[in-house]
C-alpha cells in the first residue's frame, strides 16, 4: 500500500505587494506494507524519517534519520505468540528549540505486554551491526528517566554522541490506559490498557538536516506515472548527495548513485543528475577511486577515534575497498557530459565546479580517467588473463556481490572485467578526446587501444557443459530443493555455455550462474551468438535458467559440481537464489540498449525480443515489490510465491523497503 499525503506548491507574491508568509515546506509522507514490516515514511523541511514496525513473536520499531544517518531501534522480548505492532494514524514533525527534530507516532500493539529486550540509540551503521543480541559497549548504554505525561508515567531514553557534539532521544508516553515503568534492571516495560498497547513515540536527533529536492523537481514529464516509484526516490533525493536505501544503508554509496542515475538519466531532471555525479566526484580519492560508501556523524567519529584521530572526529571516511565503482563514473558521465542536451549545455559549467578539496570536477573526472587507464593497462599490453581485474589484496569483497560468499569466494568479478572495464575505456577514450578534458588525442588513442584489447576478456569466464551433463546437475539440483525438474529439463538442448560469475585465485571458473548479463547488456556490444545465449538464460525457468514467476533470480548454481556451493546461494542469501529490483530493471534497460541496435541478424533479434517479454512478465508479477531492494521465494503447492527477504527467521540479512537503484522502473518501461 502506498499513499501520498500531501505536496504543497506556492507562487511569489504579485509585485508592489507585501510578501506573504513563508511558504509550508512541503510534505511528503507514503507507506510501504511488506510481510510482517510496516514501513512509514515522512519528509518535511528539515524533518525526514522512516519508521518501520515488525510484527510477529519478536516485535520491532525502528526510526532512521537522513541526517547523519542516525536512528533508533527498539527490539521487545520474544512473545509465545506472534502480536501485531503497528503505527496508528500519521506520522507528525517535531522540531524543538536548540535543533532537535524528528516525528512523532501512535504505536499500538495487540500484545497484553511488551517488555523491551534492548534498546539502541545511534548511528544506523551501528545499529546494524550490534543489532538485537550482539555486545552492547558501554559507550553505547543511553540515559533512561522515569518522567510524567498526560497519560500517566512516562519514560524518555537520551544518549549524546561520542564526539559530545549532537544528541538523540526517544520519548514515549502511555494513552488509552497503557502503562510505562522503568523496571529495577533499567528495562521498559508497557503494560496494555482496555485497547491493548498505545503509546505516544517521539524521535528526535539534532544532527545538520540535508536538503530534500521537491517532487516536482526530480524527473520530467518523461518518467512513468508511478506515485510509489516517485515517493520513495524522492524520500531518498537530497540536494547533497542521493542515499542508496532505507532503513539500513541511508546514506552515500558510489555505486548505487551511479547505476541508479545511469539507468534514470533519460527522466532525471539535470540538477538531479549532477547532484549525483557531484556526489561521487566530490569523494574521489587522490588516486582517482570512487568511494563505496561513506561514514558520516557518530560512526565517522567511531573510525576516527579507533584510529587515534581525536581532532577531525565529524570529518567524512571514505570507503575504497570496491573495484566495480571505479569503471561506472565514466561511462555515466561520458553518457550525460557529451551525450544530448542538456547534459552536453551543462557540461563546462558543471566540470568547472569544485570539489571540497579545490580541485575542479574536470581534474577530478580526469583523475578517475587516469585510474582507469592505469589499472586496465597491464592485461591490454599482455593479454594474460592473471593480469585481469581482481578484488583488492586482503579484501574479501569488490563489487555488488559483497557478501562474503557472493562470488562463491571468487577474486576475479565477471561483470567489472567483461563489461565494466572495456565500457570505462571506451567512456574515456571519448571524454579524452574531447575539449572537456583537454583534447588529449594520444590518451584518447590509447584508451580506444586498451578497449579493443579488453573486448573479449569475457572469454576466460566461460563455462561449457554437454547436454547431458547439464540435464544430470540440473536433476540433481532440483532434486535436493524438492522443485519439478521437468520444466526446466525440457528447456535445455545442446551444449550449454554461460559465464562463470568469477574466477578463483588460480584463473579457473567458478560456474555459478548469475545474472550479470544486465552489464553486458547496458554497457557493452556483444555479438550476436552471445546475445542468443543472454536470451537462452532469460527464457529458461529455473533451475535450468534464471527466471522463475516472481522474478530473475541473481544466482543459479544448479551446474557446480560441488554441492558445497549450493549451499552458498540458497534463497536465504543475501545474493543467492533471490530477485534484486534494480538487476531486473537493468536487464530491461539492456535489452532495449540492445534491441536498438542496427547490426543485429534476425534471429538475434527474435531471441532478444522474446526475452524481453519473459522478464516483463516477471516484472509485472512482482509489481508491488517494486521499490524493495531484493525478495526471496518459496513453492507452495507447486506454485512460486513471492516472500520478503527478512521475513524468515533463516534469512541472512534484511532487505529496505526502498532503495535507490529499484526506482528506476521510472525511465525503465515495458
Amino acid at each position: 500500500m502506498s499513499t501520498l499525503l500531501a505536496a504543497s506548491c506556492v507562487s511569489g507574491a504579485p509585485h508592489g505587494e507585501a510578501p506573504s508568509a513563508p511558504p509550508d515546506p512541503e510534505l511528503l509522507a507514503f507507506e510501504l506494507h511488506e510481510g510482517r514490516i510496516r514501513n512509514h515514511f515522512f519528509r518535511r523541511g528539515h524533518i525526514a524519517a522512516h519508521v518501520l514496525a515488525t510484527s510477529g513473536v519478536s516485535p520491532r520499531l525502528i526510526v532512521a534519520f537522513p541526517a547523519g544517518n542516525m536512528g533508533i531501534a527498539v527490539w521487545f522480548d520474544a512473545l509465545p505468540a506472534p502480536v501485531e505492532l503497528s503505527v496508528e494514524g500519521a506520522l507528525s514533525g517535531v522540531e524543538r528549540p536548540g535543533g532537535m527534530r524528528g516525528v512523532s507516532a501512535r504505536l499500538a500493539s495487540t500484545a497484553p505486554a511488551l517488555r523491551v529486550h534492548r534498546l539502541v540509540l545511534g548511528s544506523i551503521r551501528t545499529v546494524r551491526e550490534v543489532g538485537r543480541d550482539a555486545e552492547l559497549p558501554a559507550w553505547l548504554r543511553s540515559d533512561v528517566q522515569a518522567g510524567a505525561s498526560a497519560g500517566g508515567a512516562s519514560i524518555a531514553v537520551r544518549r549524546t554522541t561520542r564526539d559530545g557534539e549532537h544528541h538523540i532521544e526517544l520519548l514515549i508516553e502511555p494513552e488509552g490506559g497503557t502503562t510505562a515503568t522503568l523496571e529495577p534492571d533499567g528495562r521498559i516495560a508497557l503494560t496494555a490498557g482496555p485497547g491493548g498497547v498505545r503509546v505516544r513515540v517521539t524521535a528526535l536527533s539534532d544532527e545538520p538536516p540535508l536538503t530534500p529536492v521537491p517532487l516536482d523537481e526530480i524527473v520530467t514529464e518523461r518518467a512513468a506515472d508511478d506515485p510509489r516509484q516517485r515517493q520513495a526516490l524522492a524520500f531518498l533525493a537530497y540536494r547533497e548527495k542521493l542515499l542508496a536505501g532505507s532503513w539500513r544503508f541511508l546514506t552515500y554509496f558510489g555505486r548505487d548513485t551511479l547505476l541508479a542515475v545511469r539507468m534514470l538519466l533519460p527522466v532525471l531532471e539535470p540538477a538531479v543528475v549532477e547532484a549525483g555525479i557531484g556526489s561521487v566526484l566530490d569523494r574521489l580519492s587522490a588516486a582517482g577511486e570512487v568511494a563505496h560508501e561513506e561514514a558520516i556523524g557518530e560512526y565517522a567519529a567511531l573510525l576516527h577515534l579507533a584510529a587515534g584521530r581525536a581532532g577531525a572526529l565529524r570529518e567524512p571516511v571514505y570507503d575504497y575497498k570496491m573495484i566495480d565503482d571505479d569503471f561506472l563514473l565514466a561511462p555515466l558521465a561520458a553518457e550525460y557530459l557529451l551525450g544530448s542536451a542538456p547534459g552536453r549545455e551543462r557540461a563546462a559549467a558543471f566540470l568547472s565546479r569544485r570539489t571540497p578539496g579545490g580541485d575542479t570536477y574536470a581534474q577530478a573526472l580526469a583523475r578517475n580517467v587516469s585510474l582507469v587507464l592505469r589499472l586496465a593497462a597491464p592485461f591490454a599490453e599482455t593479454g594474460d588473463p592473471r593480469a585481469l581485474i581482481a578484488l583488492k589484496a586482503g579484501a574479501s569483497v569488490g563489487e555488488w556481490r559483497d557478501s562474503e560468499e557472493g562470488l562463491a569466494y571468487g577474486r576475479i568479478p565477471y561483470n567489472v572485467n567483461a563489461a565494466l572495464v572495456p565500457a570505462a575505456l571506451r567512456a574515456s577514450a571519448r571524454l579524452l578526446a574531447s575539449p572537456l578534458l583537454g583534447a588529449d588525442g594520444e590518451g584518447a588513442g590509447r584508451a580506444e587501444r586498451f578497449a579493443r584489447a579488453w573486448k573479449d576478456a569475457g572469454v576466460y569466464f566461460r563455462v561449457e557443459l554437454p547436454e547431458r551433463e547439464a540435464k544430470r546437475r540440473v536433476a540433481a539440483y532440483a532434486a535436493s530443493l524438492g522443485l519439478d525438474a521437468a520444466p526446466a529439463l525440457a528447456s535445455l538442448s545442446g551444449t550449454l555455455s554461460f559465464p562463470a560469475v568469477a574466477l578463483d585465485g588460480e584463473g579457473r571458473p567458478l560456474p555459478i550462474m548469475h545474472s550479470d548479463d544486465s552489464f553486458v547488456l547496458l554497457f557493452t556490444e556483444p555479438p550476436p551468438g552471445a546475445l542468443e545465449e543472454i536470451a537462452g538464460r532469460l527464457l529458461r525457468p529455473f533451475p535450468a535458467g534464471l527466471r522463475t514467476p516472481v522474478g530473475i533470480l541473481v544466482a543459479n548454481p544448479a551446474f557446480a559440481p560441488d554441492p558445497a556451493l549450493w549451499g552458498l546461494f540458497t534463497s536465504s542469501h543475501y545474493h543467492g537464489t533471490v530477485a534484486w529490483s534494480w538487476q531486473q530493471a537493468m536487464l530491461a534497460a539492456g535489452l532495449d540498449r540492445q534491441l536498438g541496435r542496427g547490426d543485429l541478424p534476425a534471429r538475434a533479434r527474435d531471441a532478444l525480443e522474446r526475452a524481453r517479454r519473459a522478464l516483463w512478465e516477471v516484472i509485472q508479477a512482482s509489481r508491488e515489490a517494486r521499490t524493495r531492494e531484493l525478495w526471496s521465494w518459496a513453492v507452495e503447492g507447486g506454485r512460486y510465491r513471492l516472500v520478503p527477504f527478512g521475513a524468515e527467521r533463516t534469512h541472512h540479512d534484511e532487505s529496505n523497503a526502498v532503495q535507490l537503484w529499484s526506482t528506476v522502473y521510472l525511465a525503465v518501461r515495458p
